[in-house]
């Protein structure tokens, strides 16, 4: 396997390791290597079958053996970093290195926010809640709704790059299409309560965005839920709430708690965006 590898990119093959050792000497392809290492960046931590799944869905993988062989070649390679298992979460944990940055950036696939020579590089205390959060993607791919997603890292890059910033840099923003019409929404994943004025900050941030329709908190449980609920509930801007754990089993038939500013009831996603401009007649969301 490997033998009829497609385009080799030298430049790539000579970034070599961080540390200044010499990096193994691999072919590297770019309709295949490329969306691995694309999609590892920018889960910040993902697990093996999370970017199987991703990886199927857009259409650069089909094989599992295909893709047990090239992950476990960019691990040899020092491009991509091996973890344990994360419980409740099956598989080894994968993130980018620092010669895995050093090579996107080498093929022009560099971001801002994280680079080779960024002092850190993703916080293994937050590996669940990038996990969580790759589950809350892969939900979303489910309800074929999905058009496009930006995880964090991302976002953050956005925010440092352009004129006119979203109002945070939200966990991830999905695009949404729903019966012809399009939706961008932010999405938060909440592990843990923080303090009454974080989310006051966050209130008075998002209080004039105009680039999304909708902003989701996820919680990780329903104590935590109910919570957040009282700290929004007074918000204009539309913000709807789940338990993940909810939302990841069943994203269509799970209704989501609304705050005031959407009528303050329980409903379901595709009525919550049918209850809301969509991004075709929304002028400031470009």
């Amino acid at each position: 396997m490997g033998r009829n590898e497609t385009a080799v990119i030298e430049r790539c093959d000579a970034v070599g390791r961080a540390d200044g050792s010499k990096a193994t000497n691999i072919r590297y392809s770019q309709e295949r290597d490329l969306p691995m290492l694309l999609a590892i960046r920018n889960a910040g931590f993902i697990t093996h079958g999370q970017i199987f799944d991703q990886l199927v869905a857009g259409g650069s993988e089909a094989s599992r053996r295909a893709f047990n062989w090239r992950i476990q070649r960019l691990v040899k390679a020092g491009v991509v970093t091996k973890l344990p298992p994360q419980l409740p979460y099956c598989g080894p944990v994968y993130s980018i290195s620092r010669s895995g940055l050093a090579c996107l950036e080498a093929c022009g696939q560099g971001l801002m926010s994280l680079t080779s020579e960024s002092r850190t590089l993703a916080n293994p205390a937050q590996v669940l809640h990038y996990l969580e959060l790759g589950e809350i993607q892969a939900a979303f791919r489910r309800t074929k709704l999905l058009r496009g997603w930006t995880g964090d890292i991302e976002v953050r890059s956005i925010n440092q790059s352009i004129d006119l910033p979203l109002a945070k840099d939200y966990d991830a923003i999905a695009e949404l299409e729903l019966h012809g019409s399009q939706y961008r929404i932010a999405l938060e994943y909440e592990r843990s309560l923080k303090s009454s004025a974080r989310y006051r900050e966050v209130v008075a941030a998002i209080e004039d965005e105009n680039q999304i329709q909708l902003l989701v908190y996820f919680t990780s449980s329903i104590d935590l839920l109910y919570q957040l609920k009282a700290e929004f509930e007074e918000q204009r801007f539309p913000i709807v709430l789940s338990t993940s754990r909810s939302f990841c089993m069943s994203p269509l038939a799970t209704r989501l708690y609304s705050t005031r500013s959407l009528g303050g009831n329980k409903t379901t996603l595709e009525d919550i965006l049918e209850a809301i401009p969509s991004r075709q007649r929304v002028s400031a969301v470009e």
